[in-house]
């Protein structure tokens, strides 16, 4: 099981202190593990989507609005799956009765991208590679954190990039298409991504 990883610039790449670092990836990988265990206990190991489920909603958790864009936000966290979709029941599983920025989850399955434009997060399927750069077209301009694991997903535009090194699921970030939007994502995840591309805008203040 092999992706292609976006390769890495000088000025793109981020270098953090690799304690801090290692403690920052165990934090993050904690919290992946507490989604998963109570809901997948019948598997002996997480599968590659299952991790990827429970990213999705850990990177809910890492995300803000900006102070002026409160007011874009929905009574509801809906995370939308576009397209064929591999991640399955295991997300449905995992969401449950989860709550987000005191906003209840939903798993919303939508075939036409424009319809997720009111989404929190999108996941755009790699099967669907032919259509990736149309489904980014109809989200653009909109406040959605879109996912995927193409494999030149963050060169099409796409926010958040699943790789797979060492036969574990990690991700990458484009922050230069996050800052066309209303979104900041906190500084502990980007310190977690394999790769970050772009500069940060600064967090809200909670």
């Amino acid at each position: 099981m092999t992706m292609a990883q976006p390769a890495p610039t000088q000025r793109s790449k981020r270098r953090i202190e690799r304690p801090a670092l290692s403690w920052l990836r165990v934090v993050l990988a904690v919290l992946v593990l507490c989604a998963l265990a109570p809901r997948l206990t019948a598997q002996t190991r997480p599968s590659q989507y299952d991790v990827e489920g429970a990213y999705l909603l850990n990177f809910g958790k890492f995300t803000q609005l900006t102070a002026a864009s409160q007011a874009l936000r929905r009574a509801t966290f809906d995370i939308c799956i576009l397209g064929r979709d591999p991640i399955g029941k295991t997300i449905d599983k995992l969401a449950g009765d989860e709550t987000i920025d005191r906003r209840k989850v939903r798993i919303v399955r939508e075939t036409n991208a424009s319809q997720a434009r009111t989404c929190a997060i999108a996941f755009i399927s790699a099967r669907d590679d032919d259509r990736i750069r149309e489904d980014l077209n109809a989200l653009a301009d909109s406040d959605v954190l879109t996912v995927s694991e193409s494999p030149d997903f963050l060169n099409d535009g796409g926010m958040i990039q699943f790789v797979i090194q060492d036969d574990h699921v990690r991700f990458s970030v484009n922050l230069d298409a996050v800052r066309k939007t209303h979104l900041i994502l906190s500084s502990q995840l980007l310190r977690v991504a394999l790769y970050v591309k772009g500069q940060a805008q600064p967090e809200v203040a909670k």
